[in-house]
């Protein structure tokens, strides 16, 4: 008896060790060559975005509002806006649940959107 105590609290333990997490990639290819791949990850409130390939050198990220939808134009402005260089990523905290995001190789022309 002891031991199937013991075995509950630490299936029990183990089950309140499980992450959050959240992932969404982005990767558009031109005659087999990647233009743009990036991957956003949000694990237990760390937003992490990772650019792994952008045919500009850097990816170019909005962070939207929740209620915005990133296919239409919304009154709130971007809560961020910023480039990461290849190979790099960028970790923030402090986004709210849910926000919204887009990615670009080119800061001018138009997010691909998620």
């Amino acid at each position: 008896m002891p031991r199937l105590l013991i075995a509950c609290v630490v299936v029990l333990a183990l089950a309140g060790c499980e992450k959050s997490r959240n992932t969404s990639i982005t990767r558009t290819q031109a005659n087999g060559v990647d233009t743009l791949y990036s991957k956003g990850t949000v694990v237990d409130g760390e937003a992490r975005f990772q650019c792994i390939a952008s045919s500009s050198g850097a990816c170019h990220y909005l962070v939207l509002d929740p209620a915005c939808s990133p296919d239409a134009a919304c009154a709130t402005p971007p809560l961020r806006r910023f480039a990461v260089a290849v190979g790099k990523t960028e970790a923030m905290r402090g986004l709210p649940n849910g926000f919204r995001q887009c990615v670009s190789q080119d800061p001018r022309e138009q997010c691909h959107r998620e």
